[in-house]
């Protein structure tokens, strides 16, 4: 089911998602009916860089690539421990 207007943000600064770390939260990836949400990593990877300037390969971020398919119900939101997420919907604001 599609919702017009629907707009996802993530607050990355309160974000606490984590693909490496076991105590890191997944939440939302697992309460979304819909699955809407994606990870990557922070960096993408160059092997031809120096030793020295090799990126993290552990520090990922949450996405929403698929926001359109967004229902609104609001799942991610109450399983967000952080308020790292937030939902609109034409505008206004779901909880």
């Amino acid at each position: 089911m599609e919702t017009a207007g629907v707009e996802i943000t993530i607050d990355k600064s309160r974000c606490r998602y984590s693909m490496y770390d076991p105590l890191g939260c997944k939440r939302c990836l697992a309460t979304c009916p819909l699955a809407i949400f994606a990870t990557r990593p922070v960096q993408k990877r160059d092997f031809n860089r120096p030793l020295e300037e090799v990126v993290d390969p552990t520090l990922w971020e949450l996405l929403t690539p698929w926001q359109d398919m967004c229902n609104g119900c609001g799942a991610c939101v109450r399983a967000c421990p952080t308020q790292a997420i937030t939902v609109k919907i034409d505008g206004k604001a779901i909880s």
